[in-house]
């Protein structure tokens, strides 16, 4: 296979044609280059509308994307780029198939760092795949927002919810959260609870997705209610497992509680009845003694 050809396999340049490949120094060490064009279809596109749109700069700016190692050599891809004018989004850098708008990476680095964040903590991940920890944290907001762009509504489809809210951190610090029951899925979560937060919730539903709430659990806060009553009528209320399970053990403890309070009464009453029969070792004696006088 010829070296381009599989330069673009192992990057996954797709759309894309390999000028050049070589190595160079660095700031501290020797990276790889890649110099890459886009297929002539793909050229001045709108990076939000991918519309073909006129060329807005008349000297191109070279520019470059990081993408992932390989091995210890960090990989580059270099490009013109040139900036376009879009009639519905201004001017715009170009759009290249190997990176979001906006980003200095590709995609595949910048999903790959994605998916690392769901299982370190940013400085390692920053750290491993030597970037800033601010880097890391705006491009898991380009893939989050891309991801929830190109998903179907979380609120489409939706029939049976929970909600419930839960403490952060420390201290009296509370969020609100609501689930799909039928998917398992977080479709929703706010700091603070209260009756508010949920009608805000509720609130960004049209009214066809809250005619079409059928169960709703939770746990026996009047708010909740009170909320579920306003904007889902029809809906029915179902205390969910967890709590049912909570404060049965709840009673069971209490029940275990007074049953040992009231062993413990009657174990010290039965103790004074006893002492109060029997008498003293000093009463003994004397007695003993007045029989001896008689």
């Amino acid at each position: 296979m010829h070296n381009k050809s599989m330069m673009k396999k192992l990057l996954r340049l797709e759309e894309t044609v390999i000028e050049s490949i070589s190595f160079e120094m660095g700031k501290t060490d020797e990276v790889l280059v890649v110099n890459a064009r886009p297929k002539s279809r793909e050229t001045n596109r709108c990076p939000k509308c991918n519309r073909r749109c006129p060329g807005y700069d008349s000297v191109e700016k070279l520019r470059r994307w990081r993408g992932l190692d390989l091995g210890v050599y960090k990989v580059y891809i270099e490009s013109l780029a040139p900036r376009v004018k879009c009639k519905n989004h201004g001017i715009l850098v170009a759009k290249v198939p190997w990176a979001r708008h906006g980003s200095k990476h590709t995609r595949d680095f910048e999903e790959t760092v994605t998916w690392f964040t769901l299982r370190a903590t940013m400085q390692d991940v920053s750290e491993y795949f030597r970037i800033k920890w601010d880097t890391v944290d705006s491009m898991v907001r380009r893939v989050q927002q891309e991801i929830e762009h190109n998903s179907p509504s979380p609120f489409d489809n939706l029939e049976e919810i929970g909600i419930d809210e839960t403490s952060y951190k420390k201290g009296h610090k509370y969020m609100t959260v609501i689930i799909n029951h039928k998917t398992g899925d977080l479709i929703w979560a706010k700091k603070g609870h209260g009756k508010a937060i949920l009608s805000a919730f509720f609130e960004e539903l049209t009214e066809e997705q809250r005619a079409n709430i059928k169960y709703v659990t939770a746990d026996g806060a009047r708010w909740i209610a009170s909320c579920v009553e306003k904007y889902c009528p029809k809906a029915k209320r179902c205390i969910d497992p967890f709590h049912v399970v909570s404060w049965a053990n709840e009673s069971l403890d209490e029940v275990r509680k007074q049953t040992a309070r009231e062993a413990k009464k009657q174990l010290v009453k039965k103790a004074a009845e006893s002492a109060e029969s029997k008498p003293s070792k000093k009463k003994k004696k004397t007695q003993k003694f007045e029989n001896m006088l008689c």
